[in-house]
């Protein structure tokens, strides 16, 4: 019996033994398999990936609005690449199949450059790669694991070996920073949870809003304030799919949201919303951000207690308080009673800046709200007391601590400035509408018709906000003819799943119809 127990725990021992050293090996080759990818996510706001295939780059042979998006140096720096690298049939055996990822990352003197890097097939000898790097004419050795291709008279580009991954770029200090691979990084292990999820798809983009600060400071001019500060705390995550289209640039994906005191939180679990708010809005429109929930009761909990863990419910139960004992007015039957399921924040192309709520009646708030304002005029009133609006609906609308309002067919709409209100109203009442247009109209049909957040940017209209807010670079690729100038649109639009948003991203530009000549010469 006892030489029966003592084989026995010898067996279990064994095959303990056994397990453990084939799942540290298997770890091991799985964090091998690894460095290419953390070597792409460093410092990296943005990576698009997909796999070095000849079906691939036919596709994108025939993209031409992705060329546009990125412009006529990047382009043909990424085909001449392609030409010295994977078109090179003794190097590209060592590459084929592999997966390549391109980071987008910010390089000196404010501008941006790309970081090539992927994985060689591990089976291939390294030494027998070095022989032919330096046997080929164009390459030249800098230094140990650093060599230089000489792509023509005016562009050479730096290539870089270590542990099996190569990089690639027209920055020697991108080469050199991609040799610095953090061992924990959130961004790299969520490309890693999705990249097991998702099959048969040809190329991602993967958008890590934690390094968007980075990103930003190369294309900005000035601090990130204003609309954009949200990105300074943002952290976030998103994996976008791409779908091949010669009309359009589409990805569809998912965001996820990390910090638990993120605003948008507050729209997670909420089933996607039907919204009309944008239906309002001028024809002058710059950009704006959507929000809809499907109660605003439920959803002033999650607002109460978003307040709580930011600690502003002190500030926010003493602007009600006050309200209530100055104009003896219960701001929370107001809201609670009259709020619907929609509000949103829009700026005109002349930068200035307003907010609208849904309401389901809006002559009943405006008679609720009589003693809490003063007149501007008939249409027009002002609040006696600040950070009502921010109280009730948070974050985006504490820019308007005591703004100018009206109420027009049930929406109350607000700016800083009385002037901007009553060009609201006169474009409003003169059918001066965005949806009237038919750019918006073809970008809005590209879409869901559903959403939780959404963010809108007409291009054309937002011309001069860009001339005065961006490095001159990087505006003259807007405007340029060859680069984003014809794409009339973007968009970024989120619906709540469960704890993340199905997300679509899109560039769109509109394509007049062609009219029969049979019919223009009627």
């Amino acid at each position: 019996m006892k030489k029966i127990v003592i084989l026995t725990s010898a067996l279990f021992l064994g095959v303990a033994f056994m397990a453990y050293i084939y799942f540290s090996k298997l770890g091991t080759d799985n964090d091998a398999k690894d460095l290419a990818l953390q070597s792409a996510t460093n410092n990296a706001a943005l990576v698009f990936s997909f796999q070095n295939d000849k079906g691939f780059y036919d596709i994108m042979e025939g993209q031409q609005l992705i060329q546009q998006v990125l412009g006529k140096d990047k382009t043909n720096l990424l085909k001449q690449l392609k030409t010295a690298i994977i078109n090179d049939n003794q190097l590209n055996r060592y590459l084929k199949d592999q997966q390549i990822y391109i980071s987008v990352l910010p390089d000196s003197n404010k501008t941006l450059n790309f970081l090539i890097t992927l994985q060689l097939q591990e089976e291939k000898d390294l030494k027998k790669l070095y022989e032919q790097l330096k046997l080929k004419k164009a390459i030249s050795e800098q230094s140990k694991n650093r060599y230089t291709v000489k792509v023509n008279d005016s562009l050479s580009i730096y290539l870089g070996i270590n542990n099996q991954v190569l990089t690639a770029s027209t920055s020697l200090k991108l080469i050199n920073d991609a040799n610095v691979r953090l061992t924990e990084n959130p961004f790299t292990d969520y490309i890693k949870e999705n990249n097991r999820q998702i099959k048969n798809v040809l190329a991602h983009v993967y958008i890590n809003f934690n390094q968007a600060p980075l990103l930003l400071k190369s294309i900005v001019a000035g601090n990130l304030n204003g609309e954009i500060s949200i990105f300074n705390q943002q952290n976030s995550f998103a994996v976008l799919n791409y779908n091949f289209s010669k009309e359009k640039v589409l990805f569809s994906g998912n965001t996820e949201l990390k910090d638990q005191l993120n605003y948008l939180k507050l729209f997670e679990n909420t089933a996607a919303q039907n919204t009309s708010i944008q239906n309002i809005l001028p024809d002058n429109t710059a950009n704006y951000a959507l929000y809809a929930y499907d109660d605003y009761n439920q959803w002033l909990k999650k607002l109460k207690a978003w307040q709580e863990q930011t600690k502003v419910t002190n500030k926010v139960n003493g602007v009600i308080g006050n309200v209530k004992n100055n104009y003896r007015i219960d701001l929370n039957a107001v809201f609670s009673t009259y709020t619907k399921n929609q509000f949103i924040l829009f700026q005109l192309s002349t930068t200035e800046k307003l907010g609208a709520v849904a309401l389901s009646n809006g002559e009943k708030v405006k008679q609720l709200l009589l003693d809490v304002s003063a007149d501007y005029n008939e249409d027009i009133k002002l609040f006696k007391s600040s950070d009502i609006l921010y109280s009730y609906f948070g974050e985006p609308f504490k820019k308007f601590g005591r703004p100018y309002y009206a109420i027009v067919d049930n929406n109350l709409v607000v700016a800083n400035n009385a002037s901007t209100v009553q060009s609201f109203l006169n474009d409003y009442k003169n059918n001066r509408l965005l949806i009237q247009t038919p750019q918006y109209l073809d970008a809005v049909n590209q879409i869901s018709t559903t959403s939780n957040v959404s963010y809108y940017i007409n291009t054309k209209n937002s011309a001069e906000i860009f001339r005065n807010n961006i490095q001159l670079p990087f505006y003259k690729h807007l405007r340029a003819d060859s680069g984003l100038k014809s794409f009339d649109t973007f968009y970024y639009q989120m619906s709540a799943d469960k704890s993340k948003f199905i997300t679509n991203l899109l560039l769109n530009k509109y394509l007049k119809p062609e009219i029969p000549d049979s019919l223009s010469n009627r």
